[in-house]
């Protein structure tokens, strides 16, 4: 089971948070003092779909998986989001059930607020408001772009789009990209709508084509510009 504290925190620990940039000190060392702080053990679910549970999350370290499963029991994994990430903020603002569970894929380190306290955040902090705004419009860009993607591409160009989007989230290095870990094949199917015997023919395709190289537990795009040169062909072509 996760592990509770209250006031255990330090403004030190949610300096990394992404929506607390530009807050000032003493502001968030008084809200490290208003959360409350967990740890979550791999495969811990941290919230499940249509609880009430309205509290925002802060992932201080570690990392969760955002998820739903149909009702045949096959999991649609959303998205995975590291330290500095928040999530659960769509609850505590418009007070609807969770549309989808949390849990942990390594041992994190999670502070939240309740939905109170985050509606006082927007109300007397303008940079939290931007924050929010800003993570709220990423979202909707990314929901658009993969619902473009499950609306119009092939298997193929689906996982080419996934790594794609992988690559970046890992950072150009050069030209290159280093996913590391790279996730399994199942996990990668579940984002995009296939099975795991597709992603891997994919990928070992890939390969062939000089797009990606294994090495060890990471997966290398050697030339990403080349990669997404491919995904806009293939989107401007649908």
């Amino acid at each position: 089971m996760a592990s509770t504290a209250r006031n255990r925190g330090s403004e030190k620990a949610l300096r990394n948070i992404e929506l607390f940039a530009g807050i000032a000190d003493s502001s968030l060392d008084r809200i490290s003092h208003e959360c409350t702080w967990r740890t979550c053990h791999p495969g811990q679910q941290v919230i499940s779909r249509e609880s009430r549970d309205r509290h925002v999350y802060f992932i201080v370290s570690g990392k969760v998986r955002v998820s739903a499963y149909s009702a045949a029991g096959r999991e649609v994994a959303f998205r995975d989001v590291g330290a500095g990430k928040c999530f659960g903020e769509i609850s505590a603002i418009d007070g609807l059930p969770r549309s989808a569970n949390v849990e942990a894929l390594e041992e994190s380190v999670v502070a939240s607020v309740s939905p109170q306290l985050f509606w006082k955040l927007l109300e007397t902090e303008p940079s939290v408001m931007a924050n929010v705004v800003r993570l709220l419009t990423a979202t909707i860009r990314s929901l658009s772009d993969r619902l473009f993607e499950l609306s119009t591409l092939g298997i193929q160009n689906r996982v080419h789009a996934e790594i794609l989007r992988l690559a970046k989230e890992a950072g150009l290095q050069g030209r290159a990209a280093i996913i590391d870990p790279v996730p399994r094949h199942v996990d990668i199917a579940s984002r995009i709508s296939t099975n795991r015997e597709q992603v891997t023919k994919e990928l070992s395709a890939m390969a062939r084509q000089g797009l990606v190289e294994k090495r060890g537990r990471a997966l290398i795009v050697p030339d990403v510009g080349r990669l997404e040169r491919i995904v806009a062909e293939v989107r401007r072509s649908t």
